[in-house]
């Protein structure tokens, strides 16, 4: 059977048991429905077979598949956001399914698997069973809404890992929430997962529920998890800024620079690079700005949209721009709000 993407949605076929991809998408989770589709319940197939096409490597050199992939997910990130809901919450953009699908890594794979449903605690109950303890025990309500940061705990489970829960909130509006991430980790502190009704479902206990000692190395886990959050907190704050300042041909070309970055091992072009990097950042002028978006139109990439940039540099004199900095928002301070080891 041949079909387009029309069969990877509604249609069950586990009498098959072989499927083969002829093309790369943007989106891993169309691929992870079409293999949905002959991988159900009822299958008397023992074994899935699974095949993704990929360029010949002449092709790959002259069209850059792979490349424009990752710029496609990039330019989606860059205007909408990487914590946008760009689709529904199962199918939100992961570059790192992406890579395991077209790179036939199947333990990595399965981390993106639907979990079974009794290991997760809807976002709705959790705040229904908050509801109804600030109505029965008000008291006892109020006491953990002012628990202070960093509390830490532990408990049994069948899952072993570390729970972490970190904020980053505005130190001149601390009464706003900011930016909030859960973390649970395996029990060799690999972060496995971030999705809030997983992780819910795996800290959910009640009042009979006995604490346990804490491991040794909870501290150092919840310290690495901070730091590596504190970044993430950073990028994001970068993303902000390059939002809502840069113009589309300004946004355009510093993408693709910090890619050509990334992919030259000369040292020496890398410093040119950052010296661009730094110049266009900055506000333009209309006249760059135009030049900015034809390069962005006419799809200048790597070298050459880096010479192309070297001569704009040169041409308006930019060197002598002496003040290529740009007022910075006031940086949000990471916190463990708390954290919970699982043994």
């Amino acid at each position: 059977m041949i079909a387009t993407d029309v069969l990877a949605e509604g249609l069950n076929l586990q009498d098959g048991d072989l499927i083969i991809n002829y093309d790369l998408h943007w989106n891993p989770v169309k691929l992870i429905q079409r293999f949905g589709r002959i991988d159900r319940i009822g299958s008397d197939k023992d074994v899935i077979y699974g095949y993704n096409f990929l360029p010949e490597l002449g092709i790959e050199r002259n069209l850059g598949l792979k490349q424009k992939l990752k710029n496609r997910i990039q330019e989606i990130h860059d205007t909408i956001g990487e914590d946008a809901a760009i689709l529904d919450k199962t199918e939100q953009l992961n570059e790192e399914a992406m890579y395991a699908i077209y790179e036939q890594n199947g333990k990595q794979l399965s981390l993106f698997d639907i979990e079974d449903e009794d290991n997760f605690l809807d976002l709705n109950e959790a705040e229904e069973i908050l509801r109804k303890l600030q109505k029965e025990d008000p008291g006892e309500f109020e006491r953990i809404a002012n628990l202070p940061h960093g509390i830490r705990t532990a408990k049994f489970s069948m899952l072993k890992g570390t729970y972490i829960f970190c904020e980053a909130s505005d130190p001149n509006r601390p009464d706003i929430k900011g930016y909030q991430q859960l973390f649970l980790l395996d029990d060799k502190g690999n972060i496995v997962s971030r999705d809030i009704p997983r992780i819910l479902g795996a800290i959910k206990a009640d009042d009979t529920t006995p604490t346990l000692t804490l491991p040794k190395d909870h501290n150092s886990a919840v310290m690495r998890i901070k730091r590596q959050f504190a970044e993430e907190v950073k990028h994001r704050q970068a993303e902000r800024e390059f939002n809502q300042r840069l113009t589309q041909g300004q946004k355009y070309i510093l993408r693709e620079l910090r890619i050509f970055f990334k992919s030259t091992t000369d040292e020496e072009i890398k410093g040119q690079i950052n010296i661009l990097e730094k110049a266009f950042r900055a506000s333009v002028n209309q006249a760059i700005n135009r030049e900015l978006n034809k390069l962005r139109r006419d799809g200048f990439t790597s070298q050459e949209l880096f010479n192309q940039l070297r001569q704009i540099y040169r041409q308006h004199n930019m060197h002598e721009w002496q003040d290529n900095s740009l007022p910075t928002l006031s940086q949000p301070i990471p916190v463990i709000v708390c954290s919970e080891a699982l043994v």
